[in-house]
């Protein structure tokens, strides 16, 4: 370990010399961009277009092109799942979540690595030992044709919500990059990683995720131990983790509110245990039903690899989370210092996103600070190319043999390039017009996953009990209140199911996942359960059991339990929250509001202030003409009456002169 440490030490040392020193910074977006950036990037398009186009030869057949071959295992298999999973959403979207809600984002990190574990767990090794290419496919032969009909429109929908977040920050990238409008950048993009997907299948597709793991893994890490170092961490920087243990006196010191885990950022709405909770069921139970994550597993040689692919997989994703909350945690650190009379980082909240590649460009030197830009369009890249390959697996393998079940091997490899194509095309399309926040439709790709696929995934392998009638409603429910409540913004019949924040309706999934389960269980009972015997001795089987025995797995009671506890959360799910009532802010609950917030709203109350200046000296210039009025006309009546008695004075007089 020491060897280690000492090795790591030797490698950042040329780049702490070069480092930044701890200043304050005005972020400009023109400086996003560098030729060392833009060289960056190129290169590793090319690299990931020659990596597909030469991985074309290894394809002969559908298990090359669908699961490359079942022969990708291991470490190789472990950095392709991380970023596979990790998508642009981990580089840009997380941290600018981070910069907005503070603590709550450790139980997003903690739902994120708890899902992977969860599917390693109660997933894979079932799903590799039933050996076919999707999860769809699982539920085809589980639960019949229909069933898996349902279950690929299910995944359809997800993968574009997943897809459009994800085309729209490549889209960005390329934008900002190369000086293109939106549009331009995001055909760019798009047709890119729809070309490496297509041409190379999962051998290209395999082989692609594991360079752009290490890419994201250098380009995340270099920086991070770098400003972690210009912070005072120390040593600790070497491993950003610790490194960010380090930091936490700072933190509380400058921004004690920081670490109340149920505060929110206005200091008026209290986080609630609902919030927890929905964190759980949409983070870490989507991860269990994301179809991408899942096909992973089908191209490993053999349970064990499953396994430490697995094993390896968590540990890289663990990093990269980790290391991207550290980054953020000390951008947020830096906001609210202040460093010779003023705000340490100066940025606009609309430029959050961009938090990596700022806090970079403070803090290291060039050539390290245009790493981000590179890792974050590989990240997005990664699962683009993960989602369009489950889509054409799906249409091109799962739909068409169901509809020619003799159509010959080469045939289905055929509409596989083809599905595969289109789908980049209408992800494309449907990215033109893209969400406003980056983690919106990612995270609501997480509800509906949580929603659909892991019930009946669970119940499919775990209860002998679960059968078709039931697998179609709880995939039917599950997908209709996922999309009511995606198109509805959070509002089912008119009960608010979402809460206030960027990720309030990450409480949405308590209530959809919940009321798919209870279908399941309550559908299947009432339906009389499984009793095809040949699926039922399926079952035993992908639990490694060598006999059968019908009373394994077959416990109604525990299925019955698990159907009461969804009910009571969709009820408890649905009740107004006592702390989700707007409340007048306490001064101990009052944040001040950011420089960079007062900043981008002094144009505003300037414009305001003026019109009121000007609106008021109208007022005025017209109580001044009307007092000059008034005045006047009683000059003029003050001088009529004057004049009328001097009049009567003088005829007075003629008529009296004796009085004179």
């Amino acid at each position: 370990m020491k060897a280690w440490f000492l090795a790591l030490a030797a490698l950042f040392l040329p780049a702490l010399a070069f480092a930044q020193d701890v200043e304050f910074y005005v972020f400009e977006p023109s400086r996003a961009v560098s030729t060392l950036g833009i060289i960056y990037t190129i290169a590793m398009i090319a690299l990931f277009l020659y990596v597909g186009w030469i991985s074309k030869k290894r394809v002969t057949s559908s298990d090359d092109y669908f699961a490359a071959g079942r022969s990708y295992g291991g470490v190789s298999n472990g950095l392709a799942m991380s970023s596979n999973y990790m998508s642009l959403a981990t580089f840009l979207g997380f941290t600018a979540l981070l910069w907005r809600m503070q603590y709550y984002v450790v139980a997003l990190v903690m739902s994120f690595v708890a899902g992977f574990v969860l599917i390693g767990i109660v997933l894979a090794p079932a799903l590799r030992r039933w050996g076919k290419f999707t999860s769809m496919q699982f539920i085809g032969e589980r639960f019949g044709t229909t069933a898996k009909i349902v279950a690929v429109l299910c995944m359809i929908f997800l993968a574009q919500l997943y897809l459009i977040g994800q085309m729209k920050g490549v889209g960005n990238v390329f934008q900002v990059m190369f000086h293109l409008d939106y549009t331009a950048g995001l055909i760019i993009g798009g047709l890119v990683v729809t070309a490496y997907v297509t041409i190379g299948g999962m051998y290209g597709l395999s082989y692609n995720q594991t360079l752009q793991a290490i890419i994201m893994l250098i380009a995340l890490y270099v920086p991070a131990v770098i400003i972690l170092w210009q912070f005072g961490a120390g040593p600790a920087s070497l491993f950003p983790p610790f490194g960010y243990g380090s930091l936490v006196p700072q933190m509380l010191e400058a921004m004690p509110s920081y670490f109340d885990p149920f505060l929110t950022v206005d200091g008026t709405v209290p986080m609630s245990l609902k919030f927890y909770v929905g964190v759980f069921f949409s983070i870490a139970c989507g991860t269990m039903g994301l179809p991408h994550i899942a096909m992973r597993y089908f191209t490993a040689p053999s349970i064990r690899n499953a396994k430490m692919s697995t094993l390896w997989g968590t540990f890289f994703i663990g990093l990269v989370f980790f290391t991207t909350f550290a980054i953020g945690f000390a951008a947020k650190l830096y906001s609210v210092e202040v460093i010779e009379g003023q705000q340490g980082l100066q940025i606009r909240p609309s430029e959050a996103d961009l938090l990596i590649v700022v806090m970079s460009q403070a803090f290291t030197p060039g050539w390290i600070a245009a790493l981000p830009v590179a890792g974050a369009l590989a990240a997005g890249m990664s699962t683009i190319g993960g989602l369009l390959m489950t889509i054409g697996t799906g249409l091109g393998s799962d739909i068409y043999s169901t509809i020619k079940p003799n159509a010959p091997d080469q045939s289905r490899v055929k509409m596989g390039y083809i599905f595969t194509a289109l789908g980049g095309l209408a992800t494309i399309g449907l990215a033109l017009n893209p969400p406003d926040f980056l983690l919106e439709s990612v995270i609501w790709a997480f509800v509906v996953g949580a929603s659909t696929f892991t019930p009946v995934l669970i119940l499919g392998i775990w209860w002998k009990g679960a059968n078709r009638y039931g697998a179609i409603s709880g995939l039917a429910i599950g997908g209709i209140l996922s999309g009511v409540l995606w198109f509805n913004k959070g509002v089912l019949f008119g009960i608010p199911l979402i809460q206030a924040g960027p990720v309030g309706h990450l409480v949405t999934g308590i209530f959809t996942m919940s009321a798919a389960w209870f279908a399941v269980v309550v559908v299947s009972l009432l339906t009389g359960g499984e009793k095809d015997e040949k699926i039922l001795r399926e079952i035993d089987r992908i639990h490694g059991w060598r006999n059968y025995d019908p009373k394994r797995y077959s416990s109604n009671t525990f299925a019955l339990a698990t159907a009461a506890l969804a009910l009571f959360l969709m009820v408890w799910s649905a009740m107004p929250d006592p702390a989700h009532a707007k409340k007048e802010p306490t001064p101990a609950a009052v944040v001040p509001v950011p420089v960079e917030e007062a900043v981008e709203a002094a144009p505003e109350v300037t414009e305001e202030a003026a019109e009121a200046v000007e609106e008021a000296t109208e007022a005025t210039i017209e109580a001044a003409e009307d007092a000059a009025e008034a005045a006047a006309e009683a000059a003029e009546a003050a001088a009529e009456a004057a004049m009328e008695a001097v009049e009567e004075a003088t005829e007075t007089t003629e008529t009296d002169p004796g009085q004179q």
